[in-house]
C-alpha cells in the first residue's frame, strides 16, 4: 500500500472510531433537566434554629445528607398555602424513598400559629410535615436568606382581621444544604416528584 492509500485507510479508521465513541456516549448527552427553577450554582444557606410545633429546636443542619422542602406560609391562608401543601402531599404520595425527604412549613404568622394550631393544620397533609414558628423578628433573617418576604395586610370587615402577604414559592434544599431549586405557586406535583426522584437516585449512586 502506498503512502496515500495508507493515509486514507488511517483517516477512515479514525473517523469510524469517533462515530463509535459518539454513539457509545449518547446516553450521557441527554442530561436530566430539572423541572423547577434551578440556581446554578446552588445558593449556600446559613444554618438557623427555630422552634418546631412539638417544642423542639429545628436546625437546617439537622437534615444534612437529605433533601428538604421549605415553604413559608400560615394556617389562616385561604388558598395558596393549603393548595401548595396539597401539591407537595401528592408529589410525595407513593414515593418509596420519601422518608429521606423533609417538609418544613415555616409560619409567617406567629401571632396566630401556635404550636398546637400548626400541628393540627399539617396533620391534614402529612404526618411527617414539620411546622416551625418563632416571633417575626427571629424569622426575618431566615426569610432574607431565602430571598423571601412576609408582611401583614390589614383586611377591613373580615373576621380574620388581617392576612399575610408572603412569598409563595416552594424551596428545595439539596443534600449538601444548598438551595438548588424553587417552584412557583401552581407547580405540577409530577414535576416535583421527578426532580426529587432524580436527586435521590443521584445521591445514592
Amino acid at each position: 500500500m502506498n503512502y496515500m492509500g495508507f493515509r486514507r485507510a488511517f483517516l477512515l479508521t479514525a473517523f469510524i472510531s469517533l462515530i463509535g465513541l459518539a454513539a457509545g456516549c449518547a446516553p450521557f448527552s441527554s442530561a436530566y433537566t430539572f423541572k423547577g427553577s434551578q440556581l446554578d450554582p446552588p445558593m449556600d444557606l446559613p444554618d438557623f434554629e427555630l422552634m418546631t410545633d412539638e417544642g423542639q429546636p429545628f436546625r437546617l443542619s439537622d437534615n444534612a445528607g437529605e433533601l428538604t422542602l421549605v415553604y413559608f406560609g400560615y394556617t389562616f391562608c385561604p388558598d395558596v398555602c393549603p393548595l401548595t401543601m396539597a401539591d407537595v402531599k401528592q408529589a410525595l404520595a407513593g414515593m418509596e424513598a420519601k422518608d429521606d425527604i423533609n417538609v418544613i412549613f415555616i409560619s409567617v404568622d406567629p401571632e396566630r400559629d401556635t404550636p398546637e394550631v400548626l400541628s393540627r393544620y399539617l396533620k391534614a397533609f402529612g404526618s411527617d410535615f414539620v411546622g416551625v414558628t418563632e416571633p417575626m423578628d427571629q424569622l426575618q433573617p431566615v426569610l432574607q436568606a431565602f430571598g423571601a418576604y412576609a408582611e401583614k395586610a390589614e383586611v377591613e370587615d373580615s373576621t380574620a382581621g388581617y392576612l399575610m402577604n408572603h412569598t409563595a414559592r416552594l424551596y428545595l434544599i439539596d443534600a449538601q444544604g444548598d438551595l438548588l431549586l424553587t417552584y412557583p405557586f401552581g407547580f405540577e406535583p409530577e414535576d416535583l416528584r421527578a426532580d426529587l426522584e432524580h436527586l435521590l437516585e443521584t445521591n445514592q449512586s
